[in-house]
């Protein structure tokens, strides 16, 4: 329906939907802009302008080409769940990721500075073997035994096959002995059998990406 707004005897016919209606020396129509147009100031009066290719429109797909200053704290999410997201506390920068993992899928280089990771996990045996989830394995005998062999570790999940992880004894009450084995799936291959009969004792692996095996890289009897 057709609709006229008056002011000071002037008419302004709006009869398009999205029109607005705003005030220049009276009241003037502006038709509504086209899709992806955003509402912008020109020489003191509104006007539909095309997204430059540096600015940022939500709910669109973009090429950011220019500059964007993101305060600090300011979190950028990713995922329809906030799944992720990249912020500056004004001191450190952060990659946050709160379900799943962080993937580089290219080779990664760490040009400056240093890298202190830790992530620990604890194991108990079962039929002989482990399931690496963690950098540093934490492992108990099965049933609570004074004794036990360690014959394999499984390290062949997504994201786990390639890692580098240390072996430990979960308590001094315990030996875990790491079998030297040369046949098997998921074998420990080193120089010997090793004993952690100390939990300052470790052992030390590659687990060799692609094969069901883990290379010793060193070992250390720390213990009393």
């Amino acid at each position: 329906m057709v609709q006229d707004v008056v002011d000071a005897g002037a008419e302004v016919v709006m009869d398009t939907d999205g029109q607005i209606v705003y005030y220049n020396s009276g009241r003037q129509a502006l038709d509504k802009g086209d899709n992806d147009k955003i509402l912008q100031l020109k020489s003191g009066l509104p006007s539909w302008q095309t997204v430059a290719g540096g600015d940022m429109l939500l709910g669109t797909a973009q090429n950011i080409t220019a500059t964007k200053t993101f305060n600090d704290s300011v979190q950028c999410y990713f995922g329809t769940s906030n799944d992720a997201n990249i912020h500056h506390n004004g001191s450190d920068m952060y990659i946050a990721c709160t379900t799943g993992n962080i993937w580089a899928n290219q080779n990664f280089a760490m040009v400056a500075g240093f890298c202190l990771a830790l992530n620990r996990a604890q194991a108990t045996v079962s039929s002989g073997g482990i399931t690496g989830t963690a950098n540093t394995m934490l492992v108990s005998a099965e049933g609570g035994a004074s004794t036990d062999d360690l014959d394999y570790g499984n390290f062949t999940a997504t994201g786990v096959t390639g890692c580098y992880f240390t072996i430990i004894a979960y308590q001094d009450a315990q030996t875990i002995v790491v079998k030297d084995q040369t046949t098997g799936s998921g074998q420990f291959l080193g120089a010997g059998d090793f004993s952690l009969d100390s939990y300052m004792d470790t052992i030390y692996f590659v687990a060799d990406a692609g094969q069901t095996h883990n290379q010793e890289i060193s070992r250390s009897d720390n213990g009393s």
